[in-house]
């Protein structure tokens, strides 16, 4: 998780600190945690963009909500289960929580090929580049499903 993410040590404090709000409902985030056999997978969010000025900053509107999401165990990764929680938390929790959102954007680190191809077999295309801490990213977008396809403003010719 430190490569892409996490890029210094934290404590328990700290990361209480950061998520406690988002957990407690203080923040405008929706927080989840993805279970695999009753045991954790990994740690969802979304919020709307509006909600937060600084990264409606970098994403360049007011419209449509954001998503995050880590494995946290290696051992987990790159067996298609980012893909089954990305696609299943977009389409049944982050847009019914936020039914009048008709857009959904990610952010990755350009080197996490593995990220891209998750979200991009989850429906995103790449939006545009930016830079976050210091490192360059790529933005991500997809819109709400409507009959399981992909609406005419993002498919591709």
């Amino acid at each position: 998780m430190r490569r892409f993410y996490q890029f210094e040590p934290t404590t328990p404090e700290a990361v209480a600190a950061k998520y406690g709000p988002y957990i407690r409902g203080d923040a405008p985030t929706h927080s989840t945690l993805a279970l695999l056999g009753g045991a954790p997978l990994g740690y969802l969010q979304c919020y709307r963009i509006a909600d937060w000025p600084d990264w409606r900053s970098v994403v360049e509107t007011t419209e449509g909500i954001s998503v995050d999401l880590f494995i946290a165990d290696p051992d987990l990764i790159g067996r298609g289960l980012g893909r089954r929680m990305l696609a299943h938390y977009v389409e049944t929790i982050a847009f019914p929580f936020y039914p009048d959102e008709r857009l959904c954007w990610i952010g990755h680190q350009r080197d996490n090929v593995a990220a891209r191809a998750c979200s991009e077999a989850c429906g995103f295309v790449a939006a545009r580049d930016y830079i976050g801490d210091g490192r360059p990213y790529v933005l991500l977008v997809r819109g709400r499903s409507q009959d399981g396809k992909r609406p005419r403003e993002l498919q591709t010719p």
